[in-house]
């Protein structure tokens, strides 16, 4: 008797707590007046030119071409460029870095990398700044292959007919990465700008 007095209490206690439990459960519904979520129409895309540089998407490729000759030089020594009218991919350019300090002799372009980012810039020191840039995966095998048989070879970067790095070939590259550095965070901007120019 005893037994069964304490089975009729804990069926009782266990309907009292589903119903309890169904309570909140409706009362919740209530207040979060739940239903399914609301998708938002997608934001016109904003200019990359109001944005602050980096990171950007849908960039032109960059040209790599040899450097034949480098010497310092003075602003009013460079040759103008024309961004409309770039020199053809097949011809010698002659042309100067972005702060106009230095005068390149350049061979005809070697190949195009094809880009999926440019970072904003960072500070490395008080007074280095640095751009990263991301290649797709085609650009990365190429990159990876063109640095491992060109070891200690002297390239540049180029947009818009001017030089944006010219680095020594150091090393096999195969991360898929390039660090754009100079010593202003103005100048690192313009990098910035510069490398990630929409196609």
């Amino acid at each position: 008797m005893a037994g069964a007095r304490v089975d009729n209490l804990a069926s009782t206690s266990m309907c009292a707590l589903v119903a309890r439990l169904a309570c909140i459960m409706l009362l919740a519904m209530a207040l979060c007046s739940c239903r399914p979520p609301q998708h938002r129409a997608a934001e016109p895309r904003t200019s990359t030119a109001t944005l602050p540089a980096g990171p950007f998407v849908n960039i032109a490729p960059l040209p790599v071409r040899p450097v034949l000759r480098s010497q310092l030089t003075t602003p009013d020594k460079c040759p103008a460029t024309n961004p409309n009218a770039p020199v053809p991919p097949a011809a010698f350019l002659v042309t100067c870095d972005v702060a106009r300090t230095t005068l390149y002799a350049l061979g005809p372009q070697l190949m195009q990398i094809v880009l999926t980012r440019v970072d904003a810039p960072k500070s490395l020191t008080a007074d280095f700044y640095e751009v990263n840039l991301r290649m797709d995966p085609p650009s990365t095998t190429a990159w990876a292959s063109f640095t491992a048989a060109h070891l200690y070879s002297h390239v540049a970067f180029i947009r818009d007919d001017l030089v944006l790095e010219a680095p020594i070939i150091e090393m096999h590259v195969t991360s898929g990465e390039v660090a754009l550095t100079t010593q202003t965070v103005q100048a690192a901007d313009q990098l910035a700008g510069l490398a990630g120019r929409p196609a």
